[in-house]
This record gives structure tokens, sequence and C-alpha cells, in this order.
């Protein structure tokens, strides 16, 4: 009987030993799945640009792709959340980051439509200009010498305001002289000591080359990114 009392604890050690060391492994796998990309080798991430360029994947959740094309960014304040282009490039010199003030920029160039987007994200936080949206839009027009009205469309956690300009290059000599900019301001509902004002620059790249840079395209892309700002609370 003492025998078997021996030979059952023994086998009841190594299970238990067995049992601790899948269940560390299991951690240390989930550990390994959850680092941020920033984290990871680059030939072990997708082979876009959001990516495999190292300033860009900073900003960049995971690797899962939330929609065709498009993965999760995260501001460097972790106060909001968006999608972005998979060959969207972040760009030093468009961006900055204080207490108060995060600004992102990027751009993006479709090779095969020819079309380049520049794009800016300002999150401001804690300013007085924040309190009135009617403030905060004529600060908008200022700077964007636009006087029409915004288009006003709200979701279940924000809302969301857009101008919209196409200029024309008069003293370019080139077959595509023209741009469209969509640019405006995305509030929470819960609050009014935040939010992100926005711009968007589209236009065709190489003149020697076809563009298929039309406005309703350039519009829906820009409605899928500033209506997919989440703003966090932590």
């Amino acid at each position: 009987m003492n025998k078997a009392l021996v030979i059952l604890s023994t086998l009841a050690v190594l299970l238990g030993g067995c049992g601790v060391k899948k269940e560390e492994a299991n951690q240390t796998q989930a550990g390994e799945e959850q680092k941020a990309p920033k984290d990871l080798d680059a030939k072990d991430l997708p082979q876009v640009t959001a990516f495999q360029d190292k300033a860009t994947r900073a900003y960049m959740v995971s690797t899962e792709e939330v929609e065709p094309g498009y993965y999760l960014l995260e501001s460097k304040s972790k106060k909001i959340r968006m999608l972005f282009p998979e060959e969207g490039k972040y760009s030093d010199l468009l961006s900055s980051y204080s207490k108060n003030e995060e600004n992102i920029g990027f751009n993006e160039f479709d090779k095969e439509a020819n079309i380049l987007m520049n794009g800016q994200i300002i999150y401001h936080n804690g300013q007085s200009f924040l309190q009135e949206t009617d403030t905060m839009l004529e600060i908008i027009s200022g700077k964007n010498k636009y006087s029409e009205e915004y288009q006003n469309e709200n979701t279940d956690d924000t809302e969301m305001y857009m101008g919209y300009k196409k200029s024309t290059f008069d003293n370019l000599d080139r077959k595509y002289n023209y741009s469209y900019r969509y640019f405006g301001f995305v509030k929470p509902n819960q609050s009014v000591v935040e939010g992100v004002e926005y711009s968007f620059i589209f236009t065709c790249k190489d003149d020697n080359q076809s563009c298929s840079l039309d406005e309703k395209s350039a519009r829906d892309k820009v409605t899928k990114m500033i209506s997919s700002i989440r703003f966090i609370n932590r």
C-alpha cells in the first residue's frame, strides 16, 4: 500500500509539473501574440508601408486588418484610434507632440491610380477654443480660406464636420493642375475639452501618367477615416 501511495504521489508531482509548464507556455505564447508591431521584426509583419516603415508602425495597434486595406492606428498620446490606410506613411515634417496637442502627418501614394494623398490629424485637449464648436470651425475656416457651410454628420460616439474645396492651379502648366481638399473637426459626444482637427489633400502626382482622381472616391476615403475616429477614455 505504501509503495502504491509513493507511486501515486510521484505521478501527481510529475503531472502537476507538466501542468505548470503548459500553463507557463500558454502565457508566454499569449504574451508573444500581444506584442506591438513596433516590437516585431519587419519580416514578420504585413508587407505594406504602414508596417514596413519603422516610424509608421510605431502607431499601429496590431497586424490584424480591420477593413480591406486598413489597419488600426493609435496616437502616441493614446487618446484616439482610427483606421489607417495600409500604404500610409508617417511624415516627420508634419508631425509634433506636446501636452495639449498631437499632430500626426502622413501621406499615401497609390501608384496604380497615380493619386497622392497628404493627411494631417491634430488631436487637441484642454484648450478653451474646444468648448465652442462654432469657434473651432471658425479657426479651421480661417486656415483654409473657407466661407461655406460644413457638412455635419454624427455617429453614436462623435460629431463630425467636413468642409470641401477644389483648387485649380492656373500657374502650373500641367494636365492635372487641380486638387481636392477636405478639412474639418471631430468631437466626442461626451466631452467638450478634446477634439480632432483634420485635413486631407488629394492630387495627381505624375502628369505623364493617367490619373483616376475623382471627388466622390476621395470624399469616401476621408469619410471612412474620420468616421472611424474614437476617443479613448483611460
